[in-house]
């Protein structure tokens, strides 16, 4: 005699299950499928291990950098120049725009400092201070520049500056940008700066002064550095022409990104798009995240917005 199948018992999962299995995976699908809304004209998303861009908008677009070029001056000065020079203040240095530390003519500082200073208070003197000890002048600092980029592999950019002050022969690409700042990182002394949030600068008054050291405070412009978990450090720029621009690294787990930013509207859209684009990235190499296809290095094409017209 056949055993008579029994009726199911009644189950709440039987029904609602699938519906809440969905609705616990939905908000990491749609975190990976949607990128974010930005207002910059440019940027990347790029894996800091393998060169990898998760996300671009206008990727090779020449654009002014601003502030962001004192990643490329940091970079070139670190790998030829001591940091326990010392180095005095030329007039044509104190006299430079703004941003500045406040150097006068004649004043003498350790490399260290300005290196300090170049990157937390982006001090346009403090660039060419070191521009001038390093290639003698600008010029031929910019030159040192360019071929250092060339060897990175940006390709898009050319600097005729030391700070990033408006010039028409000074431009760069989202894309360079981000490159530029990941062979930077692997500087350790420059890794340790962008990641500290304060120091002082010792400023002696040189031998034809008279007075006392001096010491100037300077605090990091990077937000994100004390707002956004996991931000190993950044760099800042603004100029009217460049609007708002930022490039930094942020780590999570054992995955770390490079987010560059080229003409934010302002600057808390700035930290915002650079926010959203962080969260994205992550998003992206989350484990559950559905496997989204990637860019390799060489920058060719790209996902999402790469090719399309703001």
């Amino acid at each position: 005699m056949p055993i008579p199948t029994l009726p199911r018992p009644f189950s709440v999962y039987s029904i609602f299950g699938p519906i809440i299995v969905l609705l616990m995976v939905l908000p990491v699908w749609a975190m990976a499928a949607s990128p974010p809304d930005i207002t910059a004209r440019a940027a990347v998303v790029m894996d800091m291990a393998s060169g990898e861009v998760l996300f671009a908008r206008q990727p090779q677009q020449p654009l002014p950098p601003a502030s962001t070029t004192k990643v490329l001056t940091a970079l070139v000065a670190l790998e030829r120049l001591n940091p326990n020079t010392r180095i005095t203040v030329s007039e044509s240095a104190a006299a430079v725009e703004p941003s500045r530390i406040g150097l006068h003519a004649g004043e003498v500082l350790y490399a260290q400092d300005l290196f300090y200073g170049l990157l937390l208070k982006s001090g346009n003197d403090a660039a060419e201070v070191i521009a001038q000890a390093v290639g003698g002048a600008i010029p031929t600092f910019a030159e040192l520049m360019n071929i250092r980029a060339w060897q990175i592999g940006a390709r898009h950019s050319h600097f005729a500056n030391p700070h990033g002050l408006p010039n028409s022969d000074h431009y760069t690409t989202a894309f360079d940008l981000a490159l530029i700042f990941r062979e930077a990182m692997q500087n350790p002394m420059f890794a340790e700066i962008v990641r500290t949030r304060s120091a002082e600068l010792r400023v002696e008054p040189g031998y034809q002064f008279r007075g006392n050291v001096r010491w100037v405070p300077v605090r990091n412009s990077n937000r994100l550095l004390y707002s956004y978990a996991g931000n190993q450090g950044g760099k800042t720029g603004y100029t009217r022409l460049a609007r708002n621009c930022y490039v930094g690294e942020a780590s999570r787990g054992d995955v770390n990104l490079i987010v560059s930013v080229l003409g934010s509207t302002n600057r808390n859209f700035l930290w915002k798009d650079v926010s959203a684009l962080f969260d994205y990235g992550f998003a992206l190499r989350d484990k559950s995240a559905p496997a989204t296809p990637t860019l390799l290095l060489t920058g060719s094409a790209t996902r999402n917005e790469s090719l399309k017209a703001d």
